[in-house]
């Protein structure tokens, strides 16, 4: 696919996985006082800022193809101890097809999907959230009906540490461009579980040369076609003259796509929460904190 940088390759290399358990942040403008949360879907993971700083990262479970998290800003609008679940009628209809006993509210306790807590993000009308689960195994993972779901121990952790009025970035970036410590370039590459149209893919040719121009230093052509193609979620070298190079330190998101702000996919029409629009929420009936509103994140 990026011919022009396989012509500039020094050389032809397999990618092979380098230290997996180093997670790639995606590129996205973190506020640098205060907390942000930022989701990358693709990734399935949660990541915690404190003050401009990768504090915690946390995996997730995230809405399935049918039921997808939106995309979008928002903020942190309320956080609920031993919620009860107040079934939207669509969950209720999908409980009746599978010939399973219909509930409309599900008491607090270990059979309540959302575990020991909710926290809010956004409108109360979007019913969505940051909670826990009573199926441990579903996370990380694409399950959901839009929430976001932590292991029990992470959402009360979560929901320990934020407020009401921090930030929250739900992006949508399958490629991400990291360096690490030694200032080596890095390419890591998820599956398109959406299947949406991914704006990144046309900036990140010219993200790779600009990269090489600036460093004087050819990249592997290649491994950027192996990578893209593979889509394993394994960090891969660019500029190592060796695939098999270890990972040195952390690694920090290269920013290019907060540079160039393309264009956010369109947020499904239909909300993608566990609820539809109207339907009492998951929380206490009488959470109704506002949303601030913020523009649409430009994250790709």
């Amino acid at each position: 696919m990026l011919k022009r940088l396989s012509v500039l390759a020094l050389g032809w290399w397999l990618a092979v996985p380098v230290q997996a358990a180093v997670m790639p942040a995606p590129d996205v403008a973190v506020n640098p006082i205060g907390r942000h949360l930022v989701l990358n879907l693709p990734q399935a993971r949660l990541f915690l800022y404190q003050d401009g700083k990768l504090a915690r990262i946390f995996p997730v479970a995230v809405g399935k193809m049918l039921t997808q998290t939106p995309t979008g800003s928002f903020d942190i609008t309320g956080i609920y101890r031993a919620p009860s679940w107040h079934v939207p009628k669509s969950i209720q209809e999908e409980m009746r097809r599978n010939g399973k006993e219909v509930q409309t509210v599900v008491p607090p306790g270990p059979n309540n999907p959302l575990g020991p807590v909710f926290v809010r993000f956004g409108e109360s009308s979007l019913g969505l959230g940051f909670h826990g689960t009573n199926a441990p195994g579903s996370v990380p993972g694409f399950r959901s009906h839009g929430c976001v779901r932590l292991r029990n121990n992470d959402a009360l952790e979560l929901a320990g540490t934020v407020s009401r009025g921090d930030a929250v970035t739900v992006a949508y970036q399958t490629i991400i461009l990291s360096e690490d410590e030694a200032g080596q370039l890095w390419l890591t590459v998820y599956r398109n579980h959406y299947r949406q149209s991914d704006p990144s893919l046309p900036y990140l040719a010219d993200t790779l040369l600009a990269w090489q121009r600036q460093h004087q230093q050819a990249l592997f052509g290649q491994r950027v076609d192996n990578a893209l193609k593979q889509r394993d979620g394994k960090p891969v070298c660019l500029s190592c003259k060796s695939a098999k190079t270890d990972i040195n330190g952390n690694l920090s998101a290269l920013p290019w796509l907060s540079k160039m702000n393309p264009p956010v996919p369109p947020a499904p029409a239909a909300p993608a929460a566990s609820q539809p629009q109207n339907e009492r929420q998951p929380g206490p009936p009488s959470a109704r904190a506002g949303q601030r509103v913020r523009p649409v994140a430009k994250t790709g």
